[in-house]
């Protein structure tokens, strides 16, 4: 098996789907041996805890019971504006919103032999689930 696996999301406005997963010949730095892949700041004794709540977006690992056994924090995957130029000659780049975001982005998580599904998360006020997927065990197109 292997070390890790890249999971592959689309996402089109507020649609974001798993369009893909296979398996990568990797170990994942923050999931050190004996902790079977929790991240940094989720230590074994608080695998049911809720990580630390901040704003933004994370991915879950999920075992056959829904039960979380790996949490990566994401940096805002979703491009939600553009840098443009400017006419401006003392600001020659400037910032614009995009109307419509629609990108990919890659997700590296821990190959674990329970792991069955992966949850992705965003957090504003509260946490809510935007979407779970199965895990393909290695197929492309794992998401549903």
């Amino acid at each position: 098996m292997s070390g890790a696996i890249r999971l592959t999301f689309e996402y089109r406005g507020q649609h974001i789907e798993l369009v893909g997963s296979e398996p990568v010949d990797l170990v994942i730095p923050d999931a050190p041996a004996g902790q079977q892949g929790f991240s940094v700041g989720l230590p074994q004794s608080r695998a049911d805890a809720q990580p630390d709540v901040s704003v933004g977006y994370r991915v879950d690992v999920l075992n056959a019971r829904g039960k979380r056994i790996h949490s990566r924090p994401l940096d805002d995957p979703i491009r939600t504006e553009a840098e443009v130029r400017s006419t401006d000659p003392d600001r020659p780049f400037t910032h614009e919103p995009i109307n419509q975001p629609k990108g990919r982005f890659f997700v590296l998580v821990p190959a674990l032999a329970e792991a069955e599904e992966v949850a992705l998360l965003r957090t504003t006020v509260r946490t809510q689930t935007v979407g779970r997927y199965r895990l393909g065990h290695g197929a492309e197109g794992g998401g549903s």
